[in-house]
C-alpha cells in the first residue's frame, strides 16, 4: 500500500526542490517561492517563463509552473484535500457539495489554467516516451514505480483532473443552485440552461436527446477554428432558444460539444455580441446576427472538449487519487463520488450515468 503522500500544498514540495547554479539562481529560487507562498502566482509564471527559467532544473521549472498554474486557477493541493474532505460532511450529496465548493473558488479561465498546470505536472515527471497520465499514472504504473516525487505528482494530477471535470458542470449552467436541488430532491427540476447543454452534448455524441431538444447544427469558423454552431430550442418552455457550440456538425462518438463563455462573432470579438441572453434562464432573447456561444481557449486542440472533460478527465482522476492515497477520509469520499453517480467503486464512469445524474 502507499504511503500517504497528500502534504500541505504544492509549495511544500516546491521548498525541496533544488537547481544548480550561481548566487543569482538561489535568489530567482527564493523570489519565486516567496510569489508562491504569497499567491502571487503571476508573478512567479512571469518570473520562471522569463529572467529565472535558468535558475532551475527542468523538471523542476515544470514543476513549479505546475504549481503556479493550478493557484491561478483558484486551487492549490490544501484546498483540493480540504475540499474533498469537507465534501462528505454536508446533507447533501457528496459530489454535489464537492461542486459547489469549486464554484466557489474557481478563478476566470480555471479550466485552461488547469490544463495548462496539467501538462507542466507530465512533463516534469516524464521519462523517454512516457508523457502522458496513462503511462505515468494508471495503476499499473504506479504499482511498477517506487519514486516518491513521481507518485506525488500523479497524486496531484488526479486531484487536477477530478477538479477540471467536477468545473466543467460549473460551465454549464448559470443556475448552479437549482441544479444541486434538483439533484439532491430528485425533484425534476434541472434549469432549462443545463437542459439545453446536457441536449447539445448528447446530440453531439450521437445519442438519445434526453429532454427532447430540437437542435439546428451549422457550419462556422470561429478564430479560425471550425466548430458546429448549434441552435437548441427546448419543447417544453415554449421553445426557449439557448446557443451551444460543437466540435464538428457531425454527431458520434469522437465529437462534443465544448467548454464556451458568453458570445462572440467569428473573430472572437465579444463586444459586438452583448446582452443576448435572459439572466433568469440564459436563453437567448435579443439573437444577433453572426454571434455564436464563443469558445474558451485551450493549449491543446481537445482541451475544451466537455465530453473529455466530464469523463476521461473524472475516470482519470478519482481512479489515480484512490490508487495514490492511503488517507481513508479522501478514498470514501472519492467512492462516494462514484455512488452518486451511480456508479460502482471499481468501475468506469460513462457519460450515460453523468447524463442522467445532471439531468434529475
Amino acid at each position: 500500500m502507499y504511503r500517504k503522500y497528500v502534504i500541505t500544498s504544492l509549495v511544500a514540495l516546491s521548498l525541496l526542490l533544488s537547481g544548480c547554479g550561481d548566487e543569482s539562481d538561489t535568489t530567482c529560487r527564493i523570489d519565486v517561492q516567496n510569489a508562491l507562498d504569497d499567491g502571487e502566482f503571476d508573478k512567479a509564471i512571469a518570473l520562471m517563463e522569463g529572467s529565472c527559467a535558468a535558475a532551475y532544473e527542468e523538471s523542476d521549472l515544470n514543476l513549479n509552473l505546475a504549481t503556479a498554474y493550478m493557484g491561478k486557477s483558484g486551487f492549490g493541493v490544501s484546498d483540493v484535500v480540504a475540499m474533498i474532505i469537507d465534501a462528505n460532511d454536508n446533507s447533501s450529496d457528496a459530489l454535489t457539495s464537492f461542486t459547489v465548493a469549486v464554484d466557489e473558488n474557481k478563478e476566470p479561465n480555471s479550466l485552461p489554467m488547469l490544463d495548462r498546470s496539467n501538462s507542466y505536472y507530465l512533463a516534469s515527471i516524464a521519462e523517454g516516451n512516457l508523457t502522458t497520465a496513462e503511462d505515468l499514472c494508471s495503476v499499473e504504473a504506479l504499482d511498477a514505480t517506487d519514486d516518491s516525487r513521481r507518485i506525488n505528482v500523479c497524486l496531484y494530477i488526479g486531484f487536477n483532473e477530478t477538479i477540471k471535470a467536477v468545473n466543467t458542470i460549473t460551465y454549464l449552467t448559470d443556475d448552479l443552485t437549482t441544479l444541486v436541488d434538483s439533484i439532491n430532491s430528485d425533484s425534476n427540476a434541472t434549469p432549462l440552461d443545463m437542459q439545453a447543454s446536457l441536449d447539445a452534448l448528447a446530440w453531439s455524441l450521437g445519442q438519445s436527446i434526453p429532454n427532447g431538444s430540437d437542435i439546428n447544427a451549422t457550419d462556422v469558423n470561429i478564430s479560425g477554428v471550425s466548430y458546429a454552431h448549434l441552435a437548441v430550442s427546448n419543447p417544453s418552455d415554449s421553445g426557449l432558444l439557448f446557443y451551444r457550440l460543437a466540435k464538428s456538425s457531425t454527431p458520434g462518438a469522437i465529437n462534443s460539444t465544448v467548454i464556451t463563455d458568453g458570445y462572440c462573432d467569428i473573430n472572437g470579438n465579444k463586444e459586438n455580441c452583448l446582452n443576448m441572453e435572459d439572466n433568469e434562464t440564459g436563453a437567448i432573447i435579443n439573437p444577433i446576427s453572426g454571434c455564436y456561444a464563443c469558445p474558451v481557449a485551450f493549449d491543446s486542440t481537445d482541451g475544451g472538449s466537455i465530453s473529455a472533460l466530464l469523463v476521461d478527465a473524472l475516470n482519470n482522476g478519482v481512479d489515480t487519487v484512490v490508487a495514490v492515497t492511503d488517507d481513508p477520509d479522501i478514498t470514501e469520499t472519492i467512492n462516494d463520488f462514484k455512488a452518486d453517480l451511480g456508479v460502482a467503486a471499481d468501475a468506469d464512469i460513462t457519460i450515460t450515468d453523468i447524463l442522467d445524474y445532471l439531468n434529475q
